[in-house]
């Protein structure tokens, strides 16, 4: 067939196309006229579900609310789909940031379209916006307030049909799991505290800036509290086949200026986990105790410092004896202790409890033993690893001639880390000053322990 019979017929073919799509539009626009509402409703339905019959496509919805509550999954797409908004078919986008974002957030504009590729699949969302009247509420005087446009906002995605499977068993749960863990690396950590029996609800941003990285602290025994913490987040599984509640205990114990409030800023900080600090004076009842516990999130690091010395908790051979005869704090130590290991600690997953004291011999050995303390952390005075760790942190070296003579000294006398950093700070800007200087200092603790 020439060139020139091959573009005659494609006129005839685009010819009669034109006039069937022409006869089409004459016939329905006829057929709205004289034909009633009743009939073209039934006939249009009908065309619709033999259309949805042949299309290859298939479109969940997947709306904001669910209810009165979130939806997950809306949250998740917003969240994953916010870090694809750099493809190509994406034309509008919008930043935003809150107090409790570490950096911006993008998400998609509405009306817009997003192609994703998942295991060689194209997935198409789009962003359906769409405007509401809400109903008119009274005010304090008892007017209407006057009925206020609300809009609604809903994922559309869409796909072959072919994909069902794919897409609800594999795609929506790994967009659920992957915003999880943006949401965790974006997530500023709060630090939590008891006002009136209840936790404050005023968020208040932990600012420390410790990390495992930075922390002054024995490196074998820093190593072995994150293989310590590492097992732990990924034993939900474990937890479960050995039939324990996904809880950890830690007890800090050590002298004044040891860290161990720097350790736990610097767990919070590697978790991500909220830390909500209980302080035992503030609390008055068991009772209240439990509340605590209860409306203590999972994923959060539960601080009772100085548990030696913040009330006076007697044994439980005594609690008896003295009921009632405990002023305005009635907490006692089988309250504590069904507190933190009882059937109540079992209302939520993966939370940590720390226990701080100065003075370790002086708790009472139910409060301590394993599988409500599982781990003993001993902070200790400064060695020559808390030492190089503090030289790092202060001046950004690794060794100098001065070191063996500091580190010899340190063997001789107790000083804490926060004394020696102490030191260090007295001439951050001169190293070499500073290191004669913790010499004279630890030169002096020596003289005064021999005399």
């Amino acid at each position: 067939m020439s060139s020139q019979r091959k573009v005659v017929k494609a006129k005839n073919l685009l010819s009669t196309v034109g006039s069937i799509a022409a006869t089409t539009m004459v016939i329905r626009t006829i057929a709205y006229d004289f034909l009633p509402p009743e009939f073209m409703n039934f006939f249009s339905s009908k065309f619709l579900n033999l259309s949805h019959h042949f299309t290859s496509q298939m479109t969940i919805v997947i709306e904001e609310f669910r209810g009165l509550a979130v939806n997950q999954v809306f949250e998740a797409a917003d969240t994953y789909l916010g870090s694809k908004t750099s493809t190509p078919s994406v034309q509008r986008v919008k930043v935003g940031k809150s107090e409790e974002d570490n950096k911006l957030v993008l998400s998609m504009d509405r009306g817009e379209i997003l192609v994703d590729v998942f295991e060689n699949v194209e997935m198409k969302w789009k962003l359906v916006c769409s405007q509401v009247d809400s109903v008119p509420s009274r005010n304090q005087d008892g007017d209407f307030n006057s009925s206020r446009r609300s809009e609604i906002r809903q994922y559309e995605l869409s796909f072959h049909k072919r994909n069902k499977d794919l897409v609800i068993d594999s795609y929506l749960p790994y967009i659920l799991e992957r915003a999880k863990l943006m949401r965790e690396e974006n997530k500023t950590i709060n630090l939590h505290t008891v006002v009136y029996g209840r936790w404050h609800v005023e968020e208040i941003k932990l600012q420390h800036p410790m990390t495992f990285n930075t922390l002054a602290m024995d490196s074998e025994l820093k190593r072995a509290v994150m293989a310590d913490l590492r097992h732990f987040t990924n034993g939900k599984e474990y937890y479960k086949r050995v039939g324990k509640a996904w809880k950890r205990g830690y007890l800090l114990y050590g002298p004044p200026g040891t860290g161990k409030s720097s350790l736990i800023a610097a767990m919070a900080n590697h978790l991500k986990y909220d830390i909500y600090d209980l302080d035992l004076t503030d609390v008055h009842t068991n009772s209240e105790l439990r509340f605590l516990l209860l409306t203590m999130p999972s994923r959060s690091i539960l601080v009772i410092e100085d548990i030696d010395c913040s009330i006076k908790i007697e044994n439980r051979e005594s609690e008896t004896e003295s009921d009632g005869n405990q002023g305005d704090n009635q907490v006692t130590l089988s309250g504590l202790l069904n507190f933190i290991d009882g059937l109540w600690s079992c209302c939520g997953e993966e939370r940590i409890i720390i226990f701080t004291t100065n003075h370790k011999e002086r708790l009472d050995p139910a409060l301590v033993r394993p599988g409500r303390m599982d781990t003993h952390v001993h902070m200790s005075y400064c060695n020559a690893s808390i030492f190089r760790q503090l030289v790092f942190n202060y001046f950004g070296i690794s060794n100098d001639g001065v070191f063996e003579q500091i580190e010899r000294l340190l063997e001789e006398v107790n000083v804490s880390p926060a004394e020696v950093a102490g030191e260090l700070m007295k001439n951050n800007s001169n190293q070499e000053a500073a290191f004669q200087g913790l010499l004279q200092f630890l030169h002096e603790k020596s003289n005064k322990n021999n005399t």
